[in-house]
């Protein structure tokens, strides 16, 4: 009850403070604000229009108390990114991770490539949803044949329905996807798979299913997926800059492996939310998008999935990636929210009901909070620089013997072949030069608790590390922009050492290094 008695009074006081400043007649100055919030005449596709929160009816007090929550959690976010009425109001990333670099955005290319689909059905290079698999491969032979597979169709791929025995689910530890990995031809293994059930039925996770959109794009269209997108999708919607992995044998992977930059995966997110218009001009069809976001059947992560995307019922449906990776469009709303991650980041989904859609409290201008403003631009200044640095203690002797000192590593199916480190002090870091599948990388190591980034050709990495014991030297490795990272000890022992390393999904590897 106060909390509405509170925004009632702000609301009386912007009304008589905007008669005594505009000077004019109350509803020509309401006019104008209301107006600022209108985005039809406005298109991000050279650059993004900023808003304060207020300006499009969202109280900032909760943006700042939902960024203070994310102190609590290090490390795993990498921005998050809230567009309403076409406006940013906030746009927020997290060190290591910088605005404008591009950021791998796991299973959301699942929806992208569900949109191509859309693309190619509009322009009459695929029929409609109802065409059978099989008919899209006649030149392969399947095995495990029967009429269950015979009947698989597109939409029960999009729906991911098809009733294949993909095994390609977190409780099944990705096992069916990884046998694709090492299989001569990803297309054939899939199509030899068995019948679990009747496509249809059931909704069952199978990244190899959406990897069979991309390689059924590539048929009908007779180029790769990313040029398809590039040349039908990205570009005119102002998204120029995108990296999407090929298989060894030249498909796009679909289900994964894009890179986009976070304002580009919202007007991605913004294409939808305008029912796949943009600028005057239909990039998918408007049935496209309404068939493609309802629910076919009860799902996982959310209520309900669609067209490789899922559908909450709570009116909003998502683009969702390993780790975090989030494209929420709420139309309810006209907002779209996105959300980049480091380390299986599992909060978005919570942020948007607990802190996002509540912050909503108007489709009118709010009116300004200077004070809630300037903590929320002080949150995302501070979360975009370093974390305080720690007086680096006393380094062991045993830092300065192995000094400039390079230990072979034994053969191991990473590819790591030496490791060197310099342990004298400069600016609080260490430097490790190491040599990894035939390459010599030299890279700082933060020794004073903040993150070292160093850009290398392919990847922007960070480091940092601590001696944990006189013999013992921990480094700790972020892949920026990736949801990679490492942890690693290096026990010093005279000529030998002993590397433990666990990786992003908890496996440990340990190696044994000679001087």
């Amino acid at each position: 009850m106060s909390g509405s008695k509170n925004n009632f009074n702000r609301k009386i006081r912007f009304i008589l403070n905007t008669i005594i400043v505009c000077g004019v007649p109350l509803f020509i100055c309401l006019a104008f604000g209301i107006a600022s919030s209108e985005s039809q005449d406005y298109w991000p596709t050279a650059a993004w229009r900023t808003s304060s929160p207020e300006s499009q009816g969202i109280n900032s007090e909760v943006l700042v108390d939902m960024l203070s929550r994310l102190a609590l959690y290090p490390n795993t976010i990498d921005s998050v990114t809230i567009i309403r009425n076409g406006y940013i109001v906030l746009d927020a990333y997290f060190y290591p991770f910088k605005k404008d670099k591009a950021h791998i955005i796991h299973s959301c290319t699942k929806s992208i490539t569900s949109t191509l689909i859309g693309i190619a059905i509009d322009k009459g290079l695929i029929k409609d949803v109802h065409q059978r698999l099989l008919g899209f491969f006649p030149e392969t032979t399947p095995a495990n044949l029967t009429k269950d597979k015979e009947n698989i169709s597109l939409e029960n791929i999009l729906t991911m329905a098809t009733g294949l025995e993909c095994r390609d689910t977190y409780k099944d530890r990705w096992q069916g996807l990884r046998k694709m990995w090492q299989s001569s031809d990803w297309t054939q293994y899939m199509l030899d798979l068995s019948m679990n059930e009747p496509p249809g039925q059931n909704f069952e996770y199978c990244n190899g299913a959406t990897y069979l959109l991309s390689a059924i794009i590539q048929k009908t269209t007779g180029m790769r997926s990313y040029k398809f997108a590039m040349k039908n999708l990205f570009t005119p919607i102002g998204i120029t800059n995108v990296k999407w992995e090929p298989n060894p044998q030249g498909i796009d992977v679909g289900y994964g492996r894009m890179w986009l930059k976070p304002h580009d995966m919202a007007r991605f997110g913004l294409l939808f939310l305008n029912k796949g218009k943009w600028q005057g001009n239909t990039i998918v069809s408007e049935e496209w998008v309404t068939e493609s976001t309802r629910g076919y059947l009860a799902a996982t992560l959310f209520d309900q999935y669609g067209y490789q995307w899922w559908v909450d019922e709570a009116g909003y449906y998502a683009a969702a990636g390993y780790g975090g990776q989030r494209i929420f469009v709420i139309p309810k709303h006209n907002m779209v929210v996105v959300f980049t991650s480091f380390k299986a980041f599992r909060k978005p989904d919570t942020l948007i009901v607990h802190y996002i859609i509540r912050a909503i409290e108007s489709d009118s201008p709010l009116p300004e909070n200077t004070t809630a403003n300037t903590q929320l631009n002080e949150l995302v200044e501070k979360y975009s620089k370093s974390p305080q640095a720690f007086s680096v203690p006393d380094l062991p002797p045993i830092s300065q013997i192995i000094s400039g000192v390079k230990y072979n590593i034994e053969p191991n199916e990473i590819g790591f072949e030496n490791i060197s480190f310099d342990f004298v002090l400069k600016d609080s870091v260490a430097i490790m030069e190491y040599s990894l599948k035939g390459k010599e990388y030299s890279v700082e190591v933060g020794l004073d608790g903040v993150y070292r980034t160093t850009e290398l050709p392919e990847e922007t990495v960070a480091f940092k590390g601590d001696w944990l014991y006189d013999d013992t030297f921990m480094f700790s490795y972020i892949n920026v922009g990736h949801t990679e990272g490492t942890s690693s000890e290096i026990k010093f022992m005279g000529e030998n050492a002993e590397i433990s390393t666990i990786g992003p999904y908890g496996d440990r590897l340990r190696l044994k290094a000679v001087r």
